[in-house]
């Protein structure tokens, strides 16, 4: 079956599929993609359980960065890339003379 033009995800909007890959209980039942309203891709995972009353529910969880062309590809959880921590720097010393009182 074909279908007209291909999906293009939009901001605020994303897709859950099955996950085949699925080996150990505690690993989601779906997993997708999710355009965050910002802009940014990530990953969702999805797990399907039920309450004391036997009503269905899913539990998300949104996961790292998609990988972009031209980005390494290092792997993470459930074969989805994860991205080391930003390194940050601590700022500069301010310094003040005595110019700078106004007082």
């Amino acid at each position: 079956m074909t279908y007209g033009k291909p999906y293009e995800m939009r901001a605020g909007q994303g897709s859950l599929f099955k996950n085949d890959n699925k080996t150990e209980e505690r690993h989601p039942g779906l997993k997708g993609k999710v355009m965050l309203p910002n802009g940014e891709v990530r990953w969702i995972s999805g797990w399907t359980k039920a309450t004391a009353a036997g009503n269905k529910w899913v539990s998300l969880s949104i996961g790292d960065l998609v990988q972009q062309q031209g980005q390494p590809a290092p792997s993470g959880g459930y074969g989805q890339p994860s991205y080391p921590a930003p390194v940050r720097q601590a700022p500069a010393p301010l310094e003040l003379s005595d110019d700078d009182i106004p007082f």
